[in-house]
């Protein structure tokens, strides 16, 4: 069954930063070139799956509730299967589904079994359908953790369990060799060259506990926003060292507690409730739950992991979801959340499998799991240097009178491979469409192969044997799809004998100055005058944050003006302007690049 929940958008938007932008707010109707935050925020669908015993329990309820408060969306509730609601959540069409499970439902059997195929089932094509993630925990408080908590961080300062991190991808971070004693490598904010070192401890258990805990002590006590792990692992355990133990310790799970267990110190709990991903790039099946001893919980519940990726089964040389999931998270893009870049992860998968990717043999396809909320924005750093993307994306919409034509274009940043090179490294440009394209057809491409789905577009433009691609080089699919415009360009509130309109913005997005205009009429042919409430013109950031204040001063029966946004100095991002007076409030979006 499904139930309907009412979402109030003026206060999601300001208090909790939910962002919800309508198609028309990143169609081109310049027919220009636009960069991709321009619309990398979609419209939002969520759908909260539950089971129904689950979901009668009011513990489990209130994450419900929650997340209905937090995204626009609709709860579907199954009894014997994911079946039950199929029909329902395909018509709804979700682009998130949050699986809101307890620690008994979330086995790696209904993962693999149910979860994935359901993803892949709710329309006709064989991709995976919506970004998805399972919000569970020790119990419904860890659950309701997960979605009460920060509706996003930025990824700044990494720390590895192992050296396969792409140090200097990141900001700032230490990765450390699980197969040499004392070796570890150091990356600072202000180069992109990493400082190779041999000195650290030959048991880093406590090492790592520490750093996890209390912070990186070179870098200030930074907190740890992502820990990477290696080597051999279990739904309980991580062995430090490769490939046997010898003179380092392990991390284990037991109750809902992570904590280190060195070669021969004491045990060191790890507590930290600074938000945080943990992923388990190389570990055999470290996502298992099979009860709050098992790792996945128990870093949600005392380790601060709010998104925890790890594999169900064996992980070998044909693994490659975990690959493609760091790959599409900094590797080929930046502008992908956590959750984004597994589901995108998991359709290049899917694509290699079907296509037979030369020199390409993914065994994994259903083998991993994402613990989170799906909707949460957790998105890389731009703080300090860093290594840039293989290439640079643009999605281009041109505006037609039935059907827009759409442009997927890469630029090459520097020479490389654009394509699945090997498990841990590139994977074949994509991206998420921001918005559901439908009555697709491919007008023209100078890849090899492009697949345009409903809600994603993949270039086939290198596999292993080609020549690399040169600095500057470009590939493009161009595609035609139903008319993507979904929203109005102004919002009209009415309160008492004045009604006002708000424009949208133009230009939208912009980069130094933008022109927002509004009309104010007197019903009646009365005058405005002073002690009529003050007129105002706010704007926003996505926090609510108050940036700026424009007084308006109208007077005449029917006052139409705009004012002048000088925003060189500011951020680039998403922003909100509102007109208040009164009682009532219009409120639109805008977007400023750089």
């Amino acid at each position: 069954m499904k139930i309907n929940k009412p979402v109030c958008w003026i206060i999601i938007m300001l208090t909790l930063g939910i962002v919800s932008i309508s198609a028309n707010e990143f169609t081109n109707s310049n027919f220009g070139n636009r960069d991709i935050n321009t619309y990398k925020e979609q419209q939002i669908a969520y759908a909260v799956i539950i089971k129904e015993a689950t979901y009668n329990d009011s513990t489990w309820h209130a994450v419900v509730d929650t997340l209905l408060a937090r995204y626009p969306g609709q709860v579907f509730v199954w009894n014997s299967s994911l079946n039950d609601v199929k029909d329902d959540v395909a018509a709804f069409q979700p682009t998130h589904i949050g699986f809101v499970c307890n620690i008994t439902t979330a086995s790696p059997s209904f993962i693999m079994s149910s979860i994935w195929p359901f993803t892949r089932d709710l329309d006709d094509d064989i991709y995976c359908d919506a970004i998805w993630g399972i919000i569970t925990g020790c119990d419904a408080q860890d659950a309701l953790n997960l979605v009460t908590g920060p509706t996003g961080f930025e990824v700044k300062t990494v720390l590895g369990g192992t050296t396969c991190c792409d140090l200097n991808y990141y900001t700032q971070g230490i990765s450390t060799a699980e197969a040499s004693y004392g070796e570890y490598y150091i990356k600072h904010p202000d180069s992109l060259e990493t400082t190779h070192y041999t000195d650290g401890p030959t048991d880093r258990t406590v090492w790592l506990v520490t750093m996890i805990n209390d912070g990186i002590d070179i870098f200030n006590y930074d907190p740890v926003d992502i820990f990477y792990t290696s080597g051999h692992g279990s739904a309980t355990s991580w062995q430090l060292h490769y490939p046997s133990s010898d003179l380092e310790g392990f991390f284990r799970s037991s109750n809902g507690q992570v904590y280190g267990d060195p070669h021969i110190e004491p045990d060191t709990n790890i507590n930290s409730d600074h938000p945080k991903i943990y992923f388990g790039l190389g570990n055999c099946n470290i996502g298992q739950i099979y009860s709050s001893n098992c790792m996945a919980p128990s870093w949600i519940h005392t380790g601060g992991a709010y998104q925890y990726t790890g594999y169900l089964i064996g992980e070998g040389s044909n693994s490659f979801q975990h690959g493609g999931t760091k790959a599409y998270f900094y590797r080929m893009s930046r502008d992908n959340t956590w959750a984004e870049a597994f589901f995108l992860g998991n359709q290049a998968l899917k694509f290699d499998i079907t296509n037979n990717t030369p020199g390409v043999n993914p065994t994994d396809l259903n083998g991993s799991a994402l613990y989170g909320d799906p909707g949460m924005q957790v998105k890389m750093s731009n703080e300090g240097v860093f290594q840039q993307p293989l290439f640079t994306s643009e999605l281009i919409v041109n505006e037609g009178t039935e059907k827009d034509t759409i442009t997927f274009k890469i630029t090459m940043n520097r020479e490389g491979n654009p394509g699945t090179t090997s498990k841990w490294g590139n994977r074949h440009p994509t991206i998420i469409l921001p918005f559901r394209a439908e009555n697709i057809e491919i007008i023209y491409t100078d890849a090899i192969t492009a697949i345009v789905e409903d809600n994603f577009a993949l270039m086939y433009i290198w596999y292993q044997g080609q020549s690399s691609l040169t600095e500057g080089e470009t590939r493009e699919v161009i595609f035609t799809c139903d008319h993507t415009i979904t929203g109005i360009d102004e919002e009209t509130v009415k309160q008492g004998d004045l009604e006002v309109i708000l424009y949208q913005n133009q230009p939208n997005p912009f980069r130094k100055r933008t022109v927002i205009s509004y009309q104010l009429s007197v019903i009646g042919n009365q005058l405005i005058t002073d002690d009529r409430s003050p007129i105002t013109l706010s704007i926003y950031d996505l926090t609510g944050r108050l940036i700026r204040t424009f007084p308006l001063h109208p007077s005449l029966t029917t006052y139409r003006s705009s004012i002048v946004w000088d925003a060189k100095d500011i951020s680039p991002g998403i922003y909100f302007y509102r007109i208040t007076g009164g009682d009532f409030s219009a409120i639109k979006k805008c977007i400023i690049l750089k």
